[in-house]
């Protein structure tokens, strides 16, 4: 090799942009949630059930119709960007009125709704309305009452931009609604060799995998996540899981699991 006509890295300037134009930073996308993230949602739910919060009430809010709007949190934000905001006056609210911050949550894309996120939170009965009744202040779409509806919708907006439902068996339906928040993990996957097998990773298949291009910040894809208190990672998590059976997570097959 004739070492005088190779480019080191190192002498290669970085590219900067001509003027006038701007440097735009690219945010992460994701076509749908990652291998075993399905997985982390349901570990999250049995972890807020084994601490006495399990999570009892589901949040849906359609993102990409609430960031054309002119009022509210996600009004003017990208969606992620307005995500990122309401989950902090969420865990603020909870916090200020003694309620311990305990949530799961993902986004999805959906053919007819577009952009949306669906958020699981433990809640108590005395604080439930107080609740419902701040999201017209955090979602700039007010909150409208009907003669007919099912009995799990308990706070129904003007538009149809959000929703409220507390979950069903009493309350403990957490890892159904956790299972729910993760089937956009997809059923199928390909593997290095390019041939296509069985996720073995998701837990629970009965809800189709519909995916959808969602973006998140610069940093991070921005696409499902955790409260702390019940992150399955943390150690303290996982000395609780490993007294959880198998059944009790949902699980067909441990191989896949990261700890």
């Amino acid at each position: 090799m004739n070492i005088q006509n190779t480019t080191l890295f190192s002498d290669i300037a970085p590219i900067r942009p001509a003027k006038g134009i701007v440097n735009v930073r690219l945010r992460k996308t994701t076509q749908s949630l990652p291998k075993g993230a399905q997985g982390q949602l349901i570990d999250a739910a049995i972890l807020a059930e084994k601490l006495g919060l399990p999570i009892n009430r589901l949040t849906t809010i359609r993102t990409e119709i609430l960031s054309r709007s002119s009022a509210g949190v996600f009004a003017g934000k990208h969606e992620a960007d307005g995500v990122a905001c309401l989950l902090e006056l969420m865990r603020k609210w909870h916090v200020n009125r003694g309620i311990p911050w305990t949530c799961i949550w993902s986004r999805e894309f959906g053919k007819d709704v577009g952009g949306h996120i669906h958020i699981g939170t433990h809640q108590s009965d005395e604080h439930t309305e107080g609740f419902i009744n701040q999201m017209p202040h955090w979602t700039g779409e007010a909150r409208i009452f009907l003669e007919k509806h099912k009995p799990d919708r308990i706070g129904i907006s003007k538009n149809d931009a959000w929703l409220v439902q507390c979950c069903r068996r009493q309350g403990n339906s957490g890892t159904d609604t956790a299972s729910y928040l993760g089937k956009d993990e997809p059923s199928r996957i390909v593997s290095a060799w390019r041939t296509e097998r069985d996720n073995s990773a998701k837990r629970v298949t009965r809800h189709p995998c519909s995916g959808g291009f969602v973006e998140g910040t610069h940093r991070v894809a921005y696409r499902h996540g955790t409260s702390r208190n019940i992150a399955p990672a943390a150690p303290a998590s996982r000395k609780i899981l490993a007294t959880v059976s198998d059944k009790e997570r949902l699980i067909v097959n441990l191989d896949w699991l990261p700890y």
